[in-house]
């Protein structure tokens, strides 16, 4: 479903700020698959998914989603098969629309607009029973403005309409940093279950090696651009927090604490 083939990137090159952000980096995704990301900051993650994503584009190699070549396609020609979530609740949704005018623009992703009515009876009731999913009573609050939403609010409603149009591959990049803990708990918890019931395809980056190890059924770790670890669904049941940290210690030729790794 996604394939990243020897792709590299490097920004600021043949400059003193030159810095290698992705090198010959390989990884490949079968349909379903849920695949979190850890590393420390700079290793590559972010970069990783705006790759894929098409944000950015990479100097060298081939990304390819639902078996096409998409390495010269722009992140807007990209929307039809790629979802994506942002740290930020802020950054997925607009806030000076209301909920059932984000779900409509989401409902058109990666489609021709054209000057139909953007909010129907019919879709205002499809939206109102995808919104009960999210148990948060926002099927009653359709033409409240985003803005207006808390930030676990938020969130939960930008995963549902990243998600809304069934893209082939989902992007979290670390979705649930910027909550408190009930709220990042929730948010990851509809994530669990939007996967799920989709079968969606999805790369998740984190700085929480709990999260990572317990979402998912695969876990890589990425070191100043490359993956240094791949472990499957088996051997990630198996794995502590502290067995991640060993792992990076081996890479640093030190001792590292859970600090190290997160910051």
């Amino acid at each position: 479903m996604l394939t990243v083939a020897s792709v590299s990137k490097t920004f600021f090159p043949h400059t003193v700020n030159e810095r290698r952000a992705l090198v010959d980096v390989n990884l490949e995704l079968s349909e379903g698959d849920f695949v979190t990301v850890i590393g420390s900051n700079g290793a590559g993650k972010s970069t990783l998914l705006n790759t894929v994503a098409g944000r950015i584009h990479q100097d060298t190699g081939v990304v390819s989603l639902d078996g096409t070549d998409v390495s010269r396609l722009k992140e807007h020609q990209r929307a039809a098969k790629v979802g994506r979530v942002f740290q930020d609740p802020m950054a997925g949704t607009a806030p000076n629309l209301s909920i059932e005018e984000n779900l409509s623009l989401a409902d058109r992703r990666g489609r021709p607009r054209g000057l139909s009515r953007g909010v129907t009876k019919a879709k205002r009731e499809r939206f109102a029973e995808a919104l009960k999913q999210l148990e948060l009573g926002l099927e009653g609050r359709l033409k409240t403005k985003v803005g207006l939403l808390s930030g676990g609010q938020r969130q939960a409603l930008s995963l549902l309409m990243a998600t809304y149009s069934d893209p082939r591959v989902l992007l979290l990049d670390e979705h649930t940093a910027a909550l408190d803990p009930q709220r990042a708990d929730l948010v990851t918890r509809l994530t669990r279950s939007v996967v799920q019931d989709k079968g969606l395809t999805t790369l998740m980056v984190t700085h929480n090696m709990v999260q990572a190890l317990e979402v998912g059924n695969r876990l890589i770790m990425m070191h100043e651009g490359r993956i240094i670890l791949d472990v499957g669904a088996e051997q990630k049941s198996q794995m502590t927090p502290q067995d991640l940290l060993a792992e990076f210690g081996k890479l640093k030729g030190a001792v590292v604490d859970d600090k190290t790794l997160l910051q």
